[in-house]
């Protein structure tokens, strides 16, 4: 009896390395699918920060551009408005010269006539 007990124990412990050996075979390709896909996963989220960061780029230069066009702009629009003062101010000082030697011209005509009648005016 003790013999079938010794045999019997034999056997389960058999059964169960067995068991043990298998599942443990398992759990090795279990474990490397498991890796495959948190590696798979890792560059996907690295995939998608890379794109992120690239879109984000992207629009900061975006952004810099578009001031930089506003700026450029606004730049334009104060040169050109100072050009236009500048002008508007030298027609007029041209204007006013124009009017003082007509005025001159005149007074000079004046004397001159007054000078050509003689003792008599």
């Amino acid at each position: 009896m003790t013999a079938k007990l010794g045999v019997l124990l034999v056997a389960v412990l058999a059964a169960g390395c067995a068991f043990a050996y298998v599942n443990e075979d398992c759990d090795w390709r279990d474990r490397s699918e498991a890796r495959e896909i948190a590696r798979e996963a890792r560059e996907h989220a690295r995939e998608i920060a890379r794109e992120a960061r690239d879109q984000a780029r992207e629009q900061s230069r975006q952004a810099r551009e578009v001031a930089r066009e506003s700026r450029d702009a606004q730049r334009e629009a104060v040169r050109a408005a100072r050009d236009s003062a500048r002008d508007a101010a030298r027609e007029a000082r041209e204007a006013v010269r124009e009017t003082m030697r007509a005025q001159r011209e005149v007074l000079r005509e004046m004397r001159r006539e007054i000078r050509d009648w003689g003792p008599v005016y």
